[in-house]
């Protein structure tokens, strides 16, 4: 069995340097998907009405510019991540994305209280009973939630969510990461990949949180 691996990054936030960010996230996945755009382009029937939709080296610009508007559209405390799974040195999902929310804990506040909000214990949409997994990073231990849900909208998919309190000089840091996988052999590998990510986070104290308020937690 090949060993699979994860890369994830950040989309730039509004203020920082999306411009250079486009262009290595342009040259990025063109190296990654270029050999699979040319197969396709050869492959593209001679007789179609329509032309083939990249022209050599647009793939990863249109991605890069396609993240980039998903990450406006969200409100404060979140951020969009963006990555890849190889299987070996071969790239087999990309790009992925996960949403990452930041929430300052109010005062006190125990974290215990981020297993219901992952639904460590199932959500109403669950099939299944949820897969419910712990990890450790280097500035606090998380959880990982993988379970097979169903909606009459979706159909049958696989939800996954995760939660670390971040530990940080400045004040902990409730981060929590969300994504919704139709691939059902991705959804059976992505644990480590999501594990990868909070790891990301946990190590780049150089990255800016900015956190959302917390919701208020229901006294029953």
């Amino acid at each position: 069995m090949l060993p699979i691996s994860w890369t994830w990054d950040l989309v730039p936030a509004a203020d920082e340097d999306r411009d250079a960010w486009i262009a290595s996230m342009a040259k990025i996945l063109d190296e990654m998907v270029g050999d699979q755009i040319a197969v396709a382009r050869a492959n593209w029937p001679a007789d179609s009405p329509e032309a083939f939709p990249f022209e050599a080296g647009a793939m990863g610009t249109a991605v890069a510019g396609d993240l980039i508007e998903r990450a406006d559209a969200l409100p404060e405390g979140f951020r969009l991540i963006w990555g890849a799974g190889f299987f070996g040195e071969q790239v087999r999902w990309v790009p992925l994305m996960l949403l990452a929310e930041f929430r300052a804990p109010r005062e006190g506040e125990d974290p215990a209280y981020l297993m219901s909000v992952v639904g460590a214990e199932g959500l109403p949409d669950d099939i299944r009973p949820p897969n419910v997994e712990y990890f450790s990073t280097s500035r606090g231990d998380g959880v990982r939630v993988i379970a097979l849900a169903q909606t009459e909208e979706e159909g049958t998919y696989g939800r996954v969510h995760a939660a670390l309190r971040l530990e940080r000089p400045e004040g902990d840091l409730d981060v929590l990461l969300e994504t919704r996988i139709a691939d059902f052999e991705q959804l059976g590998a992505i644990g480590d990949g999501i594990e990868a990510a909070m790891n990301l986070l946990a190590d780049s104290p150089q990255l800016r949180f900015i956190p959302g308020t917390a919701p208020e937690q229901d006294p029953s």
